[in-house]
């Protein structure tokens, strides 16, 4: 039919008949009977469509039909306007790319498919009995989807509106979120499983809104899918009871305050996390928590947690899993909210509760990252020292024995009374006849006192604490003894740098004579008469008492040039003499302290560079006795680097200074023997830094160092050379005071100046020629106290006469 108008029905009988329109009205029914029928619509209009049994093919690419469409096949509609849809009887087949359906789109009976990609659908989407399939990837369903019993399948795949709600009914159902996000699904107000054993997959979707899943035994999380869990989500219904919830491994179960719970209060859940459940991406709190009523198991997933990194009251993100067991193998990553570190001196911080009489394996939770605040390391461990807190996990920045559990009180003394004689009842009460009797008053009932509880409060756990996997070797603590601290690798480090430029710059000065060579060769007058250089070197190891008792491995090396300014005879065999030199030092080493529990842990390293210009002011005079008076300014610049890679910069400024003296005394032709003494200061001032954990500060009181020592000296010719070898032997003796590194303005770690050490050298001076002195000299350095100290030093140096 092309054009014109048909009033009334058109009734085409059994057979395989074949109705067209593009245009024109039918004002009634068009009914084409049992047999395999073909109706095909580009335009017009109808009032209806009846195909009958058999076979039928529906095609609708326009027009109208105003009222129902009703027994088809086998329909595809990619335009046009339909008032409803009735299918029934068969498989049926509907297929919907656009157009309107205003009322309900209705399968019943057999195994029926639906396909809506494109246009308006009205009503609702229905389908009675048989295993039925809906799949939605664009449009609009304005209704409900209802798919009654049968064991169902619903596919939502990249589009399309749902705007009521999706009702799997009775069965074994299975629904598919693919491609979507919460914009889209939320306008939609529930996805109800309904009865029976169902499944929802979430494939590479975001959504959210825990109350709208509803009914299912089985949720999965797949494909990069992410779901924002911010209430309960119940799992299973009525006839099930409970349910599973599983992330895959490239999914994540976001988490501010949710809960996985079953339907039925009692029944146990199974959360299973290959993937991730964060708690960092959706709050900025450390307060958020997963609570799982049954069991939770890793399959090599990830928790990620926000965590005040301090104390043990500190707040933490937590996994609290109830009644059930905690299994498999799960990564804890945890992202410090700003906590300034501190020592743990209980349970630690608590990050995974296990309450209700549920169970951990001892291999459940592992630490995904290092965890560093302050000054210590923290590392997970499997239960606290309290009881009750056996199988819940916490982060600790100590190592810390359970203690021993009171003995039980002894039972009291049994008291053996003699036997007393039987009492005698009191005579009944005289009563007149017309008095009636008095009752007695009867006292409330008192309920009785609880019992005492057999675990005090406070009492010990049953087990010690147990690392999590892949902690490394920790100390064994002793119970009843102050819990380990653990200091992070980096503490010894930072703690070694104020020592070690103090050594660089003690060496940078020296003594008169590893600069000068002797005061014999001072004997220049006038501006710029001589000039100077030296270059030295110490290799040693050497450790200072504190907090951490840091140690340094270390070699330095370093230069000088110096020059007299101005020098003059200011008496007969006096001299006087002033002068500046530059010159730079060099130090390396490697670091050992206490560190993450143990004594002598190897840390990491140090490099330090020292550019210093100095002056210098010397008295000598021709019977060998002089004055020296010298101060140094140092720029400090360098790093230091633990051994897991935390590097911190170092910069700043020093400055020594030194006065010195020495008186020879002869004790033949040759030899004298020269008593020395020298008084140094130092200051030392190093930038605050932040090392990416914390921030560090350093705080130096001077250091002030003694030295008395002895020159045995002798005087010969080589060669027509004046040749003056020695022997010599001093005390050094740095006074009290202390270096102050601090962490967050809040951790102190300190160490001591106070050290006593000795060394001994041998050396030549040797003058060969007027204008031209070379010298030479090496030392041994040891300790005089607990400090250790081992090093052996030289220097070579050069004086000209201009």
């Amino acid at each position: 039919m092309d054009s014109g108008k048909i009033l009334g029905l058109v009734d085409q009988g059994d057979g395989a008949n074949v109705f067209k329109i593009s245009a024109g009205t039918v004002s009634g029914d068009v009914s084409q009977g049992s047999g395999v029928d073909n109706f095909q619509m580009t335009g017009g209009t109808i009032a209806s469509l009846t195909q009958g049994d058999s076979r039928d093919v529906f095609v609708m690419t326009g027009g109208t039909i105003v009222g129902g469409f009703d027994d088809g096949d086998i329909a595809k509609m990619t335009g046009g306007t339909i008032g409803r849809v009735n299918m029934k009887l068969d498989d049926n087949l509907f297929d919907m790319s656009g157009g309107t359906i205003l009322g309900n789109l209705v399968t019943g009976f057999g195994d029926d498919t639906i396909i809506v990609s494109g246009g308006t659908i009205g009503g609702n989407i229905s389908v009675s009995g048989g295993d039925d399939r809906i799949t939605v990837t664009g449009g609009v369903i304005n209704g409900e989807i209802r798919a009654s019993s049968g064991n169902d399948r619903f596919i939502w795949n990249a589009g399309g509106l749902i705007k009521s709600s999706i009702l799997m009914g009775d069965g074994n159902d299975t629904a598919f979120i693919s491609h979507l996000t919460e914009d889209t699904l939320s306008l939609t107000p529930s996805v109800d499983g309904g009865l029976g054993n169902d499944t929802l997959t979430f494939d590479n979707s975001s959504s959210a809104g825990a109350a709208r899943y509803i009914g299912w035994e089985s949720v999965n999380l797949t494909n990069n899918s992410r779901f924002n869990l911010a209430g309960d989500f119940f799992l299973g219904d009525s006839s099930s009871g409970t349910g599973s919830f599983t992330i895959d491994s490239t999914s994540a179960l976001q988490v501010t305050h949710g809960a996985v719970r079953p339907y039925t209060s009692g029944q146990l859940t199974t959360l299973t996390n290959a993937g991730v459940i964060d708690m960092t991406s959706a709050s900025s709190s450390a307060a958020d928590t997963l609570s799982v009523y049954g069991n939770y198991v890793g399959r090599g997933g990830q928790l990620l947690l926000q965590t005040v990194l301090g104390d043990d009251s500190s707040a933490s993100d937590k996994l609290i899993v109830s009644q059930g067991a905690i299994s498999g193998n799960t990564q804890v990553g945890i992202s410090n909210l700003g906590g300034q570190g501190a020592l743990t001196l209980q349970n630690g911080i608590e990050v995974v509760q296990a309450q209700n009489g549920a169970t951990s394996s001892a291999d459940a939770f592992a630490l995904k990252n290092s965890v560093s605040a302050g000054a210590y390391q923290y590392y997970l461990f499997k239960g606290g020292v309290t009881a009750g807190s056996e199988n819940n996990w916490y982060l600790r920045s100590s190592v810390i024995a359970i203690a021993p559990r009171a003995a039980p009180p002894a039972a009291p003394p049994v008291i053996i009374r003699p036997p007393s004689a039987p009492p005698v009842a009191p005579a009944a009460p005289i009563v007149a006849a017309d008095e009636p009797p008095v009752e007695p008053p009867t006292a409330a009932p008192v309920a009785p006192a609880d019992p005492p509880s057999t675990v005090p409060a406070d009492s010990p756990a049953d087990a010690s604490p147990t690392p999590a996997a892949t902690t490394p070797a920790l100390p064994a603590a002793v119970a009843g003894a102050a819990p380990i601290p653990l200091f992070r690798l980096e503490v010894p480090v930072y703690s070694v740098v104020v020592p070690a430029a103090q050594t660089l710059m003690l060496n940078a000065l020296g003594t008169f004579h590893d600069r000068q060579g002797d005061q014999g060769l001072l004997t220049e007058t006038g501006l710029a008469s001589a000039g100077w250089g030296r270059f030295y070197n110490n290799d040693f190891k050497k450790s200072w008492s504190g907090t951490v008792s840091p140690s340094l491995d270390g070699s330095l090396e370093g230069f000088q040039i110096g020059n007299d300014l101005f020098s003059s005879e200011i008496s007969e065999g006096r001299y006087q003499r002033f002068g500046f030199f530059v010159g730079q030092t060099h130090l390396r080493g490697s670091v050992k302290g206490f560190a993450e529990g143990f004594q002598g842990r190897q840390a990491g390293q140090t490099k330090l560079d020292g550019d210093n210009v100095g002056l210098y002011w010397t008295l000598s005079d021709r019977s060998g006795w002089y004055v020296d008076a010298v101060a140094i300014a140092t720029r400090l610049d360098g790093n230091s680097q633990s051994d897991r890679g935390v590097k911190l910069e170092t910069q700043g400024h020093g400055l020594t200074l030194s006065l010195e003296g020495g008186y020879p005394v002869a004790l033949s032709d040759h030899w004298s023997v020269e008593p020395q003494a020298q008084l140094i200061s130092q200051h030392i001032s190093l930038d605050d830094q932040n090392d990416g954990i914390s921030e560090v500060s350093f705080d130096s009181q001077n250091y002030t160092t003694g030295r008395l020592g002895a020159r045995l000296n002798g005087r010969y010719r080589v060669s027509n050379t004046p040749v003056e070898p020695y022997l010599r032997a001093n005390v050094w003796r740095t006074f009290g005071g202390s270096d102050t590194v601090t962490y967050d303005d809040v951790d102190r770690i300190k160490t001591q100046h106070k050290a006593s050490s000795a060394d001994v050298g041998m050396g030549v001076v040797a003058q060969l020629s007027p204008t031209v002195a070379v010298y030479l000299g090496a030392d041994y350095d040891a300790n005089l106290d607990s400090n250790d100290l081992k090093g052996i030093s030289g220097n070579v140096g050069i004086r000209m006469s201009w």
